[in-house]
């Protein structure tokens, strides 16, 4: 039996790095994209893994890597958008360059890998394609405007896209963490700085506070593959998938609670 294949945007380290030795451990194909291949570190020594440089801000590098994975593998199963980058603080400090690579990255990337795979998979009439999501795309949190907005639109994109792709056997899927220990809180993130206004500052030490208590319990990277890897082989049209204890928590309360009263909720537990 032909091994399967999965291409994932992101593979250096975190998320990406975990899913890519998930699936490669369970027998497939794994072409694995990354900006720097310099980083690749253990990864490229697994069976059956390709390292391929990719910069998802970038539309030429985009589809031509996309064509070279298709073509060397003979056809790509599934693909993981999971590039990402994470512009956090108060919005008014924000300057352009923190806003366009906020949008371009986690939300004009990932089109940018799906406009070149449909074709293909259409053709292939088989395929699926999931999108690295986070609770952050089901509800707004403090000084997370940017990456919300980049993360709401990927949930509503996605939902669209379920639609139009269903009837050439093209499963479409969500994934949807929590707080994760990985580099987001590293390299992976920017810090906006903001005004120099006491009411900001207030705020901004405040908040940090929270999410560093909130991270202590975070799920490890492998626990978002396993869900990854469940969302992959998973043979039924369910759109959104959530891993660890704290996404589903979130969500739950988000859902159950009259929205005035889960802003009091985080407001409170924010001391904000």
């Amino acid at each position: 039996m032909k091994s399967k294949t999965v291409l994932i945007t992101g593979a250096s380290s975190g998320i990406g790095k975990a899913t890519v030795t998930y699936f490669a451990q369970r027998g497939w194909n794994v072409a694995a994209t990354m900006r720097d291949p310099s980083r690749a570190g253990k990864i490229k020594d697994l069976t059956g893994v390709v390292i391929y440089r990719l910069d998802v801000t970038q539309p030429n590098m985009v589809e031509e890597t996309i064509l070279k994975a298709w073509d060397e593998f003979k056809g790509i199963d599934v693909v993981i958008n999971n590039a990402g980058y994470g512009a956090l603080g108060v919005f008014e400090g924000a300057n352009d360059d923190q806003i366009i690579r906020q949008i371009d990255t986690n939300f004009i990337g990932t089109l940018r890998v799906i406009k070149a795979i449909l074709p293909l998979m259409r053709l292939r009439k088989k395929g699926t394609i999931i999108n690295l999501s986070s609770v952050a795309g089901r509800m707004g949190l403090p000084l997370y405007s940017l990456y919300n907005a980049s993360k709401y639109a990927i949930e509503g994109f996605t939902e669209s896209l379920y639609y139009e792709v269903r009837p050439f056997n093209i499963h479409v899927r969500l994934i949807e963490p929590g707080p994760v220990s990985t580099e987001f809180y590293g390299k992976s993130k920017e810090d906006i700085i903001p005004p120099d206004h006491e009411k900001y500052i207030a705020i901004s030490q405040k908040v940090a506070h929270f999410y560093n208590l909130t991270f202590k319990y975070a799920s490890q990277p492998k626990v978002v593959a396993k869900t990854i890897f469940k969302a992959a082989t998973s043979k039924k049209h369910k759109l959104r998938f959530k891993p660890g204890f704290q996404a589903r928590i979130f969500i739950f309360i988000y859902r159950m609670l009259p929205f005035s009263w889960f802003q009091k909720t985080i407001r409170l537990i924010a001391n904000i």
